[in-house]
């Protein structure tokens, strides 16, 4: 099966759950508000209390002053630094809370409408299959999480190391400095992307298999890393959709841009088109995700089917069987 006709099912899975789109918008739409619900609202009643003076802060000139101004403002304002700390805190458990769940209830609408082509979006379903992967999802997420953290540590030591080795290069030769930086430059960038594409293979990937397996954290880790090691094509496959979904979003991106210089409609066009542009981003980023799913199910999910427990040889091995009968048929009238 080609990639088009893959997107193409993508596509179409999606097309038949568009309901996900709109709750992927109201989750977006519901994390800014929580913002000014659960952050602004504590912060600005804080400041009424307490009668913070927020010029104070503007008055500091420079970086000593503003370091010298924050400690005393800390210490005449701690128990509003706790309510902000506290409400922010509280926020970040709830986006992550949120999103999870959204996950879940996603890639298990996307895997049963794959599954089973007459099975659609309910509510219900949504609800259930977000409870059902709520914990393997948030697990398998914080290891991807440390996964990235170790990626960035590694990288930032690589930088350092090539940054000092370019420093003792200009003590010797400012060409070989000038070749060095160059070439410390585009080894990172290639080894950066390198890593960062199979690092959301395996997020994806990874995805997918909890969702078709409903395996634990560490085996669905291993089972992805092995899948993406004896099919490279499958990463290929998702750098192609990658790319696609960030050149779609320049070009939404780019359209939008003229709106914010008209002096006085601008405004007012630009926040519907900024909501127009969070679903058509919502909803290329769940093709995407449907794509993948439906390059895993064809790939690796389909040969555990029910209908294939006897192996992908079955149908061959039962006409080879039946091969012989038109000759033992026809050595019959000659004995």
């Amino acid at each position: 099966m080609s990639y088009i006709s893959i997107i193409k099912l993508g596509i179409k899975t999606i097309h038949r759950n568009w309901q996900l789109v709109l709750i992927q918008f109201a989750s977006v739409i519901l994390s800014c508000i929580s913002f000014f619900v659960v952050v602004g609202i504590p912060i600005f009643i804080a400041f009424v209390m307490f009668g913070l003076d927020m010029t104070e802060i503007l008055r500091l000139k420079d970086l000593v002053s503003v370091f010298k101004g924050s400690a005393e403002l800390l210490q005449r304002y701690f128990l509003m630094a706790i309510v902000i700390i506290l409400s922010f805190l509280i926020y970040l458990s709830f986006i992550v809370v949120l999103w999870i769940f959204t996950i879940g209830g996603t890639i298990g609408i996307i895997r049963n409408s794959i599954l089973n082509e007459t099975d659609r979006f309910t509510f219900r379903g949504f609800l259930n299959e977000g409870k059902t992967l709520f914990f393997p999802v948030f697990l398998f997420s914080s290891i991807i999480s440390l996964i990235f953290l170790a990626l960035t540590f590694i990288l930032g030591l690589l930088g350092g190391g090539a940054a000092a080795i370019i420093e003792a290069a200009k003590t010797y030769e400012a060409t070989l400095a000038l070749f060095l930086g160059v070439f410390f430059s585009l080894a990172l960038l290639s080894i950066g992307i390198f890593l960062i594409l199979i690092t959301l293979s395996i997020t994806t990937y990874g995805t997918a298999n909890l969702s078709f397996n409903r395996s634990g954290t560490m085996d669905t880790l291993k089972e992805t890393m092995r899948y993406l090691y004896s099919r490279p094509s499958a990463v290929g496959f998702y750098s192609a959709l990658l790319f696609g979904y960030m050149v779609i979003g320049f070009i939404v991106i780019l359209v939008g841009s003229p709106l914010a210089l008209i002096p006085v409609l601008g405004p007012l066009f630009s926040l519907p088109y900024q909501l127009v542009a969070y679903a058509i981003q919502g909803y290329i980023s769940l093709a995407m995700l449907s794509s993948v799913f439906h390059y895993y199910y064809s790939t690796a999910y389909l040969p555990q089917l029910p209908w294939s427990s006897e192996g992908p040889g079955t149908s061959q091995t039962t006409t080879d069987e039946q091969v012989p009968l038109p000759e033992q048929t026809d050595e019959t009238p000659q004995g």
